[in-house]
C-alpha cells in the first residue's frame, strides 16, 4: 500500500512513468514446487510406490518377489533411498530442481512400462521365447535423459533403470536382463554424446541394435547350430536392431514435448536458436555494433570453455549473443560504442553512472521476455553480472570525495557537499551465476572487456590479467553458486588464455607498396650492374684497353 502511495507521488511529480519493468511471475507457491523439499519428497513416495506396485502386480509367476510382496516394496524402497542420496552427493544441482526430478523418475517409469509391453508383444508372437532380451527398449531412458541433462543423467538411468526393470522378468532371467539393460543404455550414452542433429539419434538406435546382437551371441542367447537356421538367427537380430532404431525415432519425436513440458532445451534446439538473424541481434548490429562484436567474441570464449569442462557449449554461445541486448537502450554510455567521441559520462557523476551501467542487466531481461526469449537465455543476462562491483565508477567517486574533502579543509566547500558513498550502490542487484554456464558467461564477459585495455598484448600480461579477475571473483563470492571446482576454474582459465593469445597475437609491419617496389628496382638495377661487370665481353674490352696504354707508354 505505502509503496503504491509512494510511487503515485513520483509519477504526479514526474519522476516515474507509472509503468513496470515485465518480470517472470514468481510466487512462493511457485517456488516451493520449483525447488521445495516437501515436493521433492512426495515425489519419490510416488516413485517407490509406483515402483513397488509394478513389481508387484507385473511380476512374472517366476520373478525374484513373486511369493513376498513385503519383500518386494522393502527393496524398491531401500533403492529408492539409496538413489536420493546418490542423486543428492553426485547431482547436486538437479537434485533441487523439481522438475527435472519429475522427468528423470517418469522416464525411468515409462521405460519399466515399454519393457514389459515388449516382453508382452514378443511372447505374443514368439511364444517359444527366442527374442528373449531381443526387443526390450533399453535405451530410451538413457538417451531421453542424456539429451535433456546431461550424459551424468542419463548413466543414473541406466543403472537404476536396469535394477528396477530386473525385478519384473523371471527369476532366472534377472541378471541377464540387468546386463543387456546397462550394456545397451551405455552404448546408446556414448552414441549421444554432444548430439545436435537428430539423426545422430537413429544412428544410435542402430548401433545400440548391433551391440544388443553381439551381446546375444556373446552371452549365447543368440545361437547359430548351422545354415539351417539362418532365418531365425536373421529375424532375432532384424529385431534387436529394428527395436533398437525405433526407440531412438521414439524419442526424437517426443522431445519437443519433453522441451516444453519441462522447460528444458536440448543441443539440438540450441543449434536451432543459434540464428545470427534475430530481430534483437539484428537491431544490435545497427544500435551498437559495439556491443554486437563484444557480445561475438565473448561466445567464442565462452563456448570453448565450455567444451574444456564438459559444460553446453552451445547454449553458452546462444546466451553470450543475448547477454548484452540490454544495452541497447543507452549504447553510447558503454565504451564499446563510444569510439573516438565524446565519453557522455564526463558530464555525470559516478552514482549516475553506475546507476545507468547497472540498468542494462533489467533493460535486457525486459527485452528478453518482450522477445519471448528462452528462460534460460533469461537467467543468464539476470545473473551475467552478479552483484559484483562497477570498480571504475565506485574509484572515480571516491576519487572526488577525496578532492572535495580537501576543498572543506582548505575552506573552498562546506561538508555539507560531502558525498555519501555506500559500496551497495555500485554493485549490480544480482542474482550471482547459478549454473556452470552463467558463470562461463560471467567470466568470459570480464576477460573480453578487461583484455581490450592491454597495451602490446603478450603472453604473461593476458595470463596475468585472467589470473586477477579469476582472484576477484572467487574472493568476492560471485562463483560460489555456480557448481564450479577449483579442476574447472583452471581448465577455463587455460582455455580463455588460449583463445586471447590467438586472438590478440601480434602480426609482422608490412611495407609500404612504394617503398617495395622502390626497394626490388634497387635490387635488380644492382644485379644487372653486378652481371655486366662479371660477363666476358667486359673484361675482353678492358684487356684491349690495358694494352693501348701500354704501347702508347713504350
Amino acid at each position: 500500500m505505502f509503496h503504491f502511495l509512494s510511487q503515485k507521488r513520483l509519477q504526479s511529480r514526474g519522476f516515474s512513468s507509472g509503468q513496470k519493468r515485465r518480470k517472470p511471475n514468481e510466487t512462493a507457491i511457485s517456488e516451493m514446487m520449483r525447488s521445495g523439499w516437501q515436493v521433492r519428497g512426495l515425489l519419490f513416495f510416488l516413485f517407490a510406490t509406483l515402483v513397488s506396485g509394478w513389481v508387484i502386480f507385473s511380476s512374472s509367476a517366476n520373478s525374484i518377489f513373486a511369493d513376498n510382496p513385503l519383500q518386494a516394496v522393502v527393496v524398491v524402497s531401500v533403492i529408492t533411498a539409496t538413489m536420493m542420496v546418490h542423486w543428492n552427493v553426485s547431482l547436486t544441482q538437479s537434485f533441487t530442481e523439481n522438475s527435472k526430478i519429475t522427468l528423470m523418475l517418469s522416464v525411468i517409469l515409462t521405460q519399466l512400462l515399454l519393457v514389459k509391453l515388449s516382453e508382452y508383444v514378443a511372447m505374443t508372437f514368439a511364444p517359444e521365447g527366442g527374442f528373449k532380451f531381443l526387443v526390450e527398449p533399453y535405451i530410451y531412458a538413457p538417451i531421453v535423459l542424456s539429451l535433456m541433462v546431461g550424459r551424468r543423467h542419463g548413466t543414473f538411468a541406466v543403472v537404476y533403470a536396469s535394477l528396477f526393470g530386473g525385478m519384473t522378468v523371471a527369476k532366472d532371467d534377472a541378471f541377464l536382463f540387468v546386463i543387456f539393460s546397462m550394456i545397451c543404455g551405455f552404448v546408446a550414452l556414448y552414441l549421444t554424446n554432444r548430439v545436435r542433429r537428430r539423426s545422430r539419434l537413429v544412428i544410435a538406435g542402430v548401433y545400440s541394435g548391433v551391440a544388443c546382437v553381439l551381446l546375444a551371441f556373446t552371452l549365447g542367447q543368440i545361437q547359430w547350430p548351422g545354415f539351417e537356421a539362418t532365418e531365425m538367427v536373421g529375424k532375432q537380430a532384424l529385431s534387436a536392431i529394428l527395436v533398437g532404431t525405433l526407440t531412438a525415432v521414439l524419442v526424437s519425436g517426443l522431445l519437443p514435448l519433453f522441451e516444453a513440458t519441462f522447460r528444458i532445451t536440448t543441443d539440438v534446439s540450441w543449434i536451432e536458436l543459434a540464428d545470427l538473424n534475430h530481430p534483437l541481434l539484428k537491431q544490435m548490429t545497427i544500435e551498437a555494433p559495439g556491443t554486437y562484436h563484444h557480445s561475438l567474441v565473448v561466445a567464442t570464449l565462452a563456448e570453448t570453455a565450455a567444451e574444456a569442462i564438459d559444460a553446453s557449449p552451445v547454449m553458452c554461445r546462444v546466451c553470450s549473443y543475448f547477454h548484452d541486448v540490454g544495452k541497447m537502450n543507452k549504447p553510447a554510455y558503454f565504451v564499446e560504442n563510444i569510439g573516438d567521441g565524446l565519453n557522455p559520462h564526463d558530464e555525470l557523476t559516478p552514482s549516475m553512472s553506475a546507476l545507468i551501467v547497472m540498468a542494462h542487466v533489467k533493460d535486457g531481461v525486459d527485452m528478453a521476455i518482450k522477445h519471448k526469449l528462452n528462460p534460460q537465455i533469461v537467467s543468464v543476462i539476470r545473473e551475467h553480472h552478479g552483484t559484483s562491483l562497477i570498480r571504475y565508477f565506485y574509484h572515480r567517486a571516491l576519487q572526488q570525495r577525496d578532492e572535495i574533502e580537501a576543498a572543506v579543509k582548505e575552506g573552498k566547500a562546506h561538508e555539507e557537499d560531502i558525498p555519501e558513498i555506500k559500496e551497495g550502490s555500485f554493485r549490480y542487484a544480482g542474482p550471482r551465476p547459478r549454473t556452470r554456464e552463467s558463470a562461463i558467461i560471467s567470466l568470459a564477459d570480464s576477460v573480453e572487456s578487461a583484455s581490450r585495455s592491454l597495451q602490446k598484448p603478450t603472453p604473461n600480461k593476458i595470463d596475468e590479467l585472467i589470473d586477477n579477475i579469476f582472484r576477484d571473483r572467487l574472493n568476492d563470492g560471485q562463483l560460489d553458486n555456480a557448481a564450479l571446482t577449483l579442476a574447472d576454474l583452471a581448465k577455463i582459465k587455460t582455455s580463455f588464455s588460449a583463445t586471447l593469445r590467438s586472438m590478440m597475437h601480434t602480426r609482422i609491419e608490412y611495407p609500404k607498396i612504394e617503398d617495395g617496389v622502390e626497394k626490388s628496382r634497387q635490387k635488380k638495377t644492382k644485379r644487372l650492374k653486378k652481371k655486366a661487370d662479371l660477363s666476358p665481353e667486359s673484361s675482353e674490352s678492358t684487356e684491349n684497353l690495358s694494352s693501348e696504354k701500354a704501347a702508347s707508354g713504350s
